[in-house]
């Protein structure tokens, strides 16, 4: 084919076009060849205005279609304006369509503008935030439910502790003896009217707390300096767990307890029942002997 063949100069045109609307939007060869799966040799070759490069027109012709509806054009419209500018090919069908398509007064291709902003943004960034979504929610629930599984660890020691604790008297109870008193002796003075075990508090410090009244959780907090506080048993007081002893002052039916610990060093696992509030209780009229 001559190089002044007007069909020629169009054919130069049409691939000069194609690569120059790619270059506006910044796509790569590759990445059409990626999402078309059209091979980046013929991609090229259309580009190059070789189309002797190219397979027959009838696969070229989705070439163009599948580049140009990728690119935002026109699909039908590049392929039309392939065919004209190709009909110098002797491998294209020749038709009356075909040859109303060489004629010069084919209608002048309107100008096509820069496509949207969203069009242009690398699809890689939407997948980038979906990922980025993904993990965060993933992050979230491993939290939770690591939050969740630390607490019911924390509640079934607590609950085996006081089961093991009940059935044995703690060593402190069956090393104190009882002092010796005169007979006879018929009230305690630390004994409450209704037979409940009253327990009082008064924080000097902050101080985490977990106590537990005949089995049941009636504290799992952060006590702060100033805080008073009183609770009732049948027949056991159970600390699981005290953040800063020194920072508690205690009685028990107005038997002082002494301090459970040193400061800032937890201490965990101290029950006080009626027999250490019967050891420890004085009662009236009565004095120990020297």
């Amino acid at each position: 084919m001559a190089e002044n063949d007007p069909n020629h100069s169009e054919l130069a045109t049409f691939g000069e076009e194609l690569r120059r609307e790619r270059e506006i939007r910044g796509i790569s060869l590759k990445e059409i060849s990626d999402a078309t799966k059209i091979s980046k040799r013929f991609l090229e070759a259309i580009e190059r205005n070789d189309h002797k490069t190219l397979p027959a027109p009838v696969f070229t012709r989705g070439f163009v279609r599948e580049y140009a509806r990728y690119l935002g054009l026109n699909a039908e419209e590049m392929v039309t304006r392939y065919n004209y500018a190709a009909s110098g090919d002797d491998r294209i069908e020749q038709s009356a369509h075909l040859h109303s398509l060489v004629q010069p007064q084919a209608p002048p291709r309107e100008p096509k503008g820069i496509p949207p902003l969203y069009a242009r943004i690398d699809r890689n960034i939407y997948l980038l935030i979906a990922i980025v979504a993904a993990l965060s929610l993933v992050t979230w629930w491993a939290l939770r439910f690591k939050r969740e599984a630390r607490a019911e660890a924390i509640d079934a020691m607590s609950h085996s502790a006081t089961v093991s604790t009940a059935g044995t008297p703690t060593p402190r109870a069956a090393a104190v003896k009882p002092p010796i008193v005169a007979p006879p002796a018929t009230t305690s003075a630390t004994a409450p009217a209704d037979d409940l075990m009253h327990l009082t508090m008064d924080l000097t410090d902050d101080s985490w707390v977990t106590l537990k009244a005949d089995g049941k959780t009636v504290v799992n907090d952060e006590l702060k300096s100033g805080d008073h506080r009183t609770f009732e048993a049948h027949d056991e007081f159970f600390f699981s767990t005290v953040g800063n002893p020194e920072g508690l002052a205690m009685t028990i039916n107005g038997v002082r307890i002494p301090p459970l610990g040193k400061h800032g060093r937890a201490v965990h696992k101290r029950a006080f029942d009626r027999a250490w509030l019967k050891a420890h209780s004085v009662p009236e009229g009565t004095q120990t002997t020297p």
